[in-house]
């Protein structure tokens, strides 16, 4: 397992939590990286990656950008035949609480647009063949207020998310100056990401 926090206190937490729970090296690899970076990370290192869990639903659709140009890992069997390994992405995220049965499609279909736009794929998620194609599936996690929900999607992610340009990440320098990208990620956009394998 992987898990990453931004939070330097949050991520001495974790570390606490690892050893009491008794999560050895080798079991649970911990990071203290932005969102974006250990979601590059991942995928550069080649693992094998099951689930990405995106947990802070005020911005987590938004780093959905970070899997533009996802290398898909091509599994072999011994007997000759291949699978391409696709993560499941669940993300928490705040939608519209739908007023009656006849809204929930509209409502669903505004967080799955969300989600598209961050990819870069539009029309991915939210198409009726595509729905089934990457097992999208949303779910209420709770009433957060008069007019909104928590929601969690979960989704296959999208083959089509390789053929994306890749995000580069910028960082600041010694000097307190922010290196330029292909694209620029704003600073207060940091992202709690666990995975688990």
């Amino acid at each position: 397992c992987h898990a990453n926090d931004l939070n330097p206190i949050s991520f001495q937490y974790l570390q606490k939590n690892a050893k009491l729970n008794k999560c050895f090296q080798g079991r649970l690899e911990m990071y203290n990286l932005d969102g974006r970076e250990f979601i590059h990370n991942m995928n550069h290192k080649g693992l094998e990656i099951d689930h990405f869990i995106m947990n802070l639903p005020a911005m987590a659709p938004e780093f959905l950008d970070a899997f533009r140009g996802w290398n898909f890992k091509i599994k072999s069997y011994p007997d000759g035949s291949t699978l391409q390994q696709r993560p499941i992405v669940h993300l928490h995220c705040f939608g519209e609480k739908a007023k009656c049965s006849d809204e929930v499609a509209r409502v669903e279909t505004q967080v799955l647009r969300r989600c598209e736009t961050a990819l870069g794929c539009p029309g991915c998620l939210s198409s009726e063949e595509k729905r089934e194609k990457n097992d999208v599936r949303i779910r209420v996690v709770r009433d957060v207020g008069p007019r909104k929900n928590m929601l969690c999607v979960s989704f296959i992610l999208p083959v089509e998310v390789a053929k994306v340009k890749k995000i580069v990440l910028t960082k600041t320098n010694e000097n307190g100056k922010r290196e330029r990208g292909e694209e620029n990620v704003p600073k207060s956009q940091k992202l709690k990401i666990s995975i688990l394998n």
